[in-house]
């Protein structure tokens, strides 16, 4: 029988943030965890402007001191930002914090301006992100690097603090190109890439009307094989030799179609005249009653992922946990 697991996106997204907006997220990460929730995903934004946003780092590393069960990870991490040292040693503390829930999620990053911002080449951000996985995964499984000398980092003599999952936490891959599926296939343990992808078009690394989750998991599939592995479908993997697949939708639950329309757009800072990434996530997002995000769900179970995470576009994720809680967990 396929499972079915539900996570959730504890990001702090507000008008301000202060301690008491800190708190009442962190109550709804408790609240999740209770009940069950496989999954807790916190967004990182480094090099976006906005000032209510706390960091994802110390966020998270607060969040899993006060929860039990849920696995919980940065989705994504921009891998290109970090130097890879202070990735692994992030990654290691956080699982000896959760006690073996730790997950990271990473990616190469897609807007232009947040590169400039801070030196680094947009063009090479995918072997940037390879290479640091190169490094991340050899500082968790083995006692030290004695000398690494690659295109982008060269050093000797590193350690991190060993990890509490064996051989290492999962490393969950986003992207839809064919080089995020083969980071996928040589570096990851699964494929998570946004469900509002597969119809987006005018993105740097997703050419129009190029693939949907069929065709791109088909492909997942040539590249696990090159490195001996298997992509499993409905189901997490069990091994290091095996590939999942998992996915995230945005939500916004609301009897009043229309109010939670503005509550959506408020939240994305997408105009009715605007017409951008915000906008293209908008086009399948479920944003309606909870009846609608369990028949997407199903949609979305059918296509083989075994775990779909949802994501507020509202800033009153109370309100929308509260939703999901009553409206939705039951129907699972």
């Amino acid at each position: 029988m396929a499972e079915k697991k539900l996570g959730y996106n504890i990001r702090i997204k507000a008008e301000k943030v202060n301690h008491e907006i800190f708190k009442e997220y962190l109550e709804i990460a408790k609240r999740a965890d209770d009940a069950g929730l496989y999954y807790l995903a916190f967004p990182e934004f480094f090099g976006r402007f906005d000032r209510n946003r706390i960091h994802v780092i110390p966020y998270m590393t607060a969040i899993a001191a006060h929860t039990e069960h849920a696995k919980l990870g940065p989705d994504v991490l921009q891998v290109p930002f970090l130097h890879p040292k202070h990735i692994a040693d992030i990654g290691s503390s956080l699982d000896i914090i959760s006690n073996g829930r730790f997950i990271l999620g990473v990616g190469t990053g897609w807007v232009t301006s947040e590169f400039e911002k801070f030196g680094i080449s947009f063009k090479e951000r995918g072997k940037i992100t390879n290479e640091s996985l190169d490094i991340i995964i050899k500082l968790w499984t083995e006692p030290a690097i004695n000398d690494y000398r690659g295109k982008f980092f060269t050093f000797k003599d590193l350690c991190s603090p060993p990890t509490v999952q064996k051989p290492h936490p999962p490393i969950w891959v986003g992207g839809a190109s064919d080089a995020a599926l083969r980071r996928t296939a040589q570096y990851g343990n699964e494929w998570a890439p946004s469900w509002s992808l597969e119809t987006c078009s005018g993105l740097p690394s997703l050419p129009e009307g190029t693939w949907n989750v069929k065709e791109r998991l088909e492909k997942l599939k040539v590249y696990c094989n090159k490195f001996g592995k298997e992509v499993v479908i409905g189901r997490g993997p069990k091994g290091p030799k095996e590939v999942g697949y998992n996915q995230r939708i945005h939500v916004n639950i609301n009897p009043d179609k229309e109010k939670a329309l503005e509550d959506s757009r408020r939240f994305s800072g997408v105009t009715r005249k605007a017409w951008g990434p915000a906008e293209m996530k908008m086009r399948d997002s479920v944003i309606g009653n909870a009846e609608d995000v369990i028949e997407k769900l199903e949609e979305i179970y059918d296509s083989g992922a075994y775990l779909v995470t949802l994501y507020p576009l509202s800033a009153d994720s109370k309100t929308q946990w509260d939703r999901i809680e009553k409206e939705v967990l039951p129907s699972l």
